[in-house]
């Protein structure tokens, strides 16, 4: 496929986001997630030139905002010159008006380490931007992805990390989002922070049972395969025999009422209200679907969230360029 016409058919799928919402003082512009860098078990190097020319490949495709997941952890440990490459990407990005997310992966956070590792977590971010300009435009940090944590322990340590980060940086944007995984449910019970500069994030994979099918790390739940999207009847499976007696079965049997646009607007127009009612900032920094799915189901639904998305003015990044849930491979198909 040339390039021009990778990119129209890229323009096809997303271009729901051509219309840019606000966010402070500037427009956020189509969002993805560069992943990679946050599997530490691969051990890899973080080097500079390699995401610099991946980012180039993700503007080329018409994505102006990039999430990038770092295990923070891993890097700064082992790797001593993470600090100097992770600066020469920010300013790449930042000389490029290119919005870059940096997000905390391998926090390790749970219920009985929380206030040992939220120091950890203080430290490092105040290491990073110890390291870069203070005066970044399009620099954003996501405290951590997916806390899974009591929701009371969270609200708890969350606000002494952003005191700690503001020590280094006040004016540095902080992305904050719900326990339960960054749930959007859990979000809507949450009472905003007293901070300033703070966006909220939801994670949306609804229904989880079309957008993990066959996924191993899910478990049994997500076994039936072949689920599309938006429900149909005349080809939907039979439910995998090892899902029965999961989740996945009550899933299966309620998915005429959740495959489909109107349930996704439901949901995210809760949490929007939730917003709005707090008048705070809201992003998506992921959705997505596995490639476990029909491309035309993965297609529709993509389009789908995003429409809603901007229908609602909340930023979003797709959930990858490139690995099981990558879009790369829908462009080049």
């Amino acid at each position: 496929m040339s390039k021009k016409n990778l990119y129209a058919l890229c323009f096809l799928f997303f271009a729901t986001f051509m219309t840019l919402p606000q966010s402070f003082a500037q427009n956020i512009p189509r969002g993805i997630n560069l992943t990679g860098k946050e599997r530490i078990w691969e051990r890899q190097s973080f080097e500079a030139k390699e995401i610099i020319q991946d980012i180039q490949v993700l503007r080329d495709n018409g994505f102006g905002s990039i999430r990038l997941p770092i295990a923070f952890d891993q890097y700064l440990n082992k790797d001593k010159n993470f600090l100097r490459e992770l600066k020469q990407v920010v300013q790449y990005t930042e000389s490029n008006e290119i919005v870059l997310i940096l997000a905390y992966f391998d926090h390790g956070l749970d219920n009985n380490n929380a206030q040992r590792q939220a120091k950890s977590i203080t430290r490092n971010w105040r290491k990073v931007l110890k390291n870069i300009e203070s005066d970044s435009k399009n620099l954003y940090i996501e405290l951590v992805n997916e806390p899974n944590i009591n929701p009371s322990v969270w609200e708890d340590i969350a606000p002494k990390i952003i005191k700690g980060v503001h020590k280094e940086n006040r004016k540095i944007p902080i992305i904050v989002g719900g326990t339960n995984f960054n749930s959007l449910f859990e979000l809507s019970r949450t009472k905003p922070f007293d901070f300033q500069n703070i966006i909220y994030t939801f994670h949306y994979y609804e229904p989880y049972i079309f957008t993990h099918q066959g996924t191993e790390w899910t478990g049994k739940q997500n076994a039936t395969l072949g689920i599309p999207y938006p429900f149909q009847q005349n080809k939907m499976p039979n439910l995998s025999v090892k899902a029965k007696g999961t989740e996945g079965e009550i899933n299966h049997r309620d998915y005429a009422l959740t495959g489909n646009k109107t349930a996704v607007i439901d949901k995210i127009s809760q949490i929007s209200t939730w917003a709005k009612n707090n008048q705070v900032q809201l992003w998506c920094t992921e959705y997505g679907a596995s490639h476990n799915a029909a491309k035309d189901s993965r297609i529709a639904y993509l389009r789908d969230v995003e429409e809603v998305l901007s229908t609602y003015k909340i930023p979003g990044f797709v959930w990858e360029w490139e690995g099981n849930f990558g879009i790369r491979e829908l462009l080049n198909k």
